[in-house]
């Protein structure tokens, strides 16, 4: 007997770009077992490619609307041939591919808009997060991108001429699609990085930073100075190579990391190294949709380390509270933090 439900989420964890090794291997497993599946499965992909159901104002209110619809219009028979359950309407549970909830890291399909083209130009798609909130694109070229809470993609639904350009505001990691005659390149407002093919991680948050760590390959970062008669240095980035550049003062860090810890994210996982709590705090705000308050500016440079995945907002602070002794309190809204 097939676990119908488990069907439906492996599916989608797939689609979502978060299904692990041995989740892939088990989808594999049945969709070779069993050839019923199979057409099952073609089905969510197309209903999930279909734009017209990645479009919704509130993605948590439209998640429920298709629950609803999903329980209302469900119905079980059952195959003497392959004695699998079958959804009646699948259109249906294919939509919990389109707007699924993952459990612990959600990746959430966000609100999709087209922006009007102007004359003679391709047309673009503007892909934005909120707080709380994770999505996963595949690029016309096949080129893929998780793209992190609070965070905005814009991106030509098929590229033209002898380049491949996107633009970002946010956190991204990019698995590009190797193209040595069309280089990919990816415009920050203090920025720009350019690549072949190759698979790395950019965080760009207004009022922070710019972070760009390589995992694979080689990245060039091109960073923007506020100083109109400073040129603009080319600083090649290699895995486990980090660059950190803060526009307003100009300075430019190069140093080592781990690769995929930068990419931790995109598996439900935050991984703090030596942060202040204050950056532990606007993390924290973005991944769990609470305004983080301090009560005093001494814990702001605190500085903490902290592995975790998938845990609550809760566990995270009671952890972190036991390596440096600070107060805090959470509410429905807000993180207050205090000495």
């Amino acid at each position: 007997m097939i676990n119908e439900e488990n069907f439906v989420l492996l599916v989608t964890r797939k689609l979502a770009g978060s299904a692990t090794p041995a989740e892939l291997s088990e989808l594999e497993a049945l969709l070779e077992q069993y050839p019923v599946l199979k057409e099952r499965y073609t089905h969510l992909h197309h209903y999930f490619e279909d734009p017209l159901h990645h479009a919704a104002e509130n993605t948590e209110q439209a998640l429920q609307r298709t629950l609803s619809k999903i329980k209302s219009q469900q119905t079980a028979i059952t195959s003497p041939d392959t004695n699998i359950k079958k959804i009646g309407n699948w259109k249906w549970a294919a939509a919990v591919a389109a707007a699924a909830v993952m459990l612990g890291g959600a990746f959430y399909f966000f609100n999709k808009s087209t922006q009007a083209p102007a004359a003679g130009k391709e047309q673009w798609v503007k892909r934005t997060n909120g707080k709380a909130s994770r999505s996963f694109i595949e690029l016309a070229d096949g080129s893929k991108i998780w793209l992190n809470a609070q965070s905005t993609l814009t991106y030509p639904e098929k590229f033209k001429g002898d380049s491949r350009e996107i633009f970002l505001e946010g956190e991204a990691f990019f698995d590009v699609a190797t193209n040595a005659k069309r280089p990919f390149i990816v415009h920050l407002k203090k920025g720009t990085i350019k690549v072949l093919g190759t698979s790395f991680n950019i965080r760009a948050y207004e009022n922070e930073p710019v972070q760009t760590a390589v995992v694979t390959g080689k990245v060039a970062f091109i960073p923007r100075y506020e100083e109109a008669k400073k040129i603009n240095d080319t600083i090649l980035i290699t895995p486990d190579v980090k660059v950190s550049f803060t526009a307003s003062s100009g300075t430019l860090i190069k140093g080592n990391t781990i690769g995929a810890e930068d990419k931790a994210w995109t598996e439900g996982r935050l991984i703090f190294r030596n942060a202040t709590l204050e950056e532990i705090g606007a993390s924290l705000e973005r991944n769990f949709n609470k305004r983080v308050q301090f009560e005093a500016n001494a814990p702001k440079q605190y500085r903490l380390t902290g592995s975790f995945h998938n845990n609550s907002l809760e566990d995270i602070m009671y952890y972190l509270s036991k390596s440096k002794a600070f107060h805090y309190q959470i509410t429905d809204s807000t993180l207050v933090i205090g000495e």
